[in-house]
């Protein structure tokens, strides 16, 4: 007898980002598992949601799309159909949305949060109890899931590797991030100014243009077209300052050819644990001088090493652990 599973987040897939990359890799893999039945409850994915009211709200230093109050109806059936629920994300869901105590739950918690906010956390969740077990995407987020619950197992986050990938030959630095202050796109657009980089093409994937001759924009591009501006580019550049706890886009410009520059914010040395390149976080100089000391074979060399960590994110590996979770329910 088949599994039924309901993918739920409160985030909402018209504004994308990490968490609904995860949701929906892992609702692709199910839907493909001949043991699983799945079903995603999110506004953006669920057709019935569509038409609720999404609410942009600052948190940790971004602002984030959510859905504070789904149809009560439609959620009652979704649960009462699931076997399993597996929850992205739980704090929305947990004080704003009826839960029954009498389902099994996994929680899967993303978010790098600050020692005021997982003090009020642990307070609040002190009036919850669940039949659940949590789990963390990285060593930054695993403070964000013991505030709900006392253990939780690390599964990062996940992708299916490009086993044909190969380090792209163009000349290119590429930007991915929503023009916050924390994603730091300055950097990005002084380096576009730099004479010793006019010759390297930039380009960004963002949420917005800014008036320049020296950046290509893409705003909200489809996966095929992501893959076509991978392959105008060699060199991907996260350039972020704070609350970072994982960093997804690292592994998709990796298996797309890109070798990832990253400030040295734990966050992202960890995800490439053996082969992370960095510079001084929030020093341009920095920047600029390991982007001056790289060139040709090197940069090769270097996004090998990067390919070979992908290995710790492999979806196949990683999926065995969260459906060994849901058996164990």
């Amino acid at each position: 007898m088949n599994t039924n599973v309901l993918l739920l987040t409160p985030y909402s897939f018209t504004n994308y980002g990490g968490v609904q990359n995860q949701v929906n890799l892992i609702e692709e893999y199910l839907d493909n598992h001949h043991q699983f039945n799945v079903k995603v409850f999110a506004h953006g994915k669920f057709d019935s949601l569509n038409n609720e009211k999404i609410y942009n709200i600052p948190f940790n230093s971004s602002i984030s799309s959510v859905m504070l109050f789904p149809d009560n109806d439609l959620l009652e059936d979704c649960l009462n159909w699931a076997d399993v629920i597996h929850i992205h994300e739980p704090f929305v869901p947990l004080i704003f949305w009826r839960l029954p105590k009498n389902k099994k739950y996994v929680f899967t918690h993303h978010a790098s949060l600050n020692k005021f906010i997982l003090f009020l956390l642990k307070i609040i969740y002190r009036l919850f109890s669940f039949n659940s077990i949590s789990t963390h995407v990285s060593i930054e987020a695993k403070s964000n899931a013991l505030a709900l619950s006392k253990k939780s197992e690390l599964i990062p986050n996940m992708i299916k590797i490009n086993k044909d990938a190969k380090f792209s030959k163009s000349d290119g630095y590429l930007f991915i991030g929503r023009q916050e202050k924390r994603k730091n796109f300055n950097f990005f657009n002084m380096l576009s100014k730099e004479d010793n980089f006019r010759e390297n093409k930039f380009i960004a994937i963002t949420n917005k243009r800014i008036s320049t001759d020296n950046i290509e924009f893409f705003l909200k591009p489809t996966e095929s077209e992501k893959y076509e501006i991978f392959q105008r580019t060699n060199i991907y550049l996260a350039l972020n300052t704070k609350r970072e706890s994982f960093g997804i886009t690292l592994l998709e410009a990796v298996n797309n050819g890109n070798l990832a520059i990253t400030s040295d914010l734990p966050a992202f040395k960890n995800v490439l644990i053996n082969s992370h390149v960095v510079y001084e976080n929030k020093s341009y100089s920095s920047l600029v001088s390991l982007l001056s000391s790289i060139s040709g074979s090197n940069i090769e060399k270097l996004w090998n090493h990067q390919f070979s960590d992908l290995n710790n994110y492999d979806l196949d590996k990683n999926m065995e652990k969260f459906i060994y979770i849901y058996s164990k329910l």
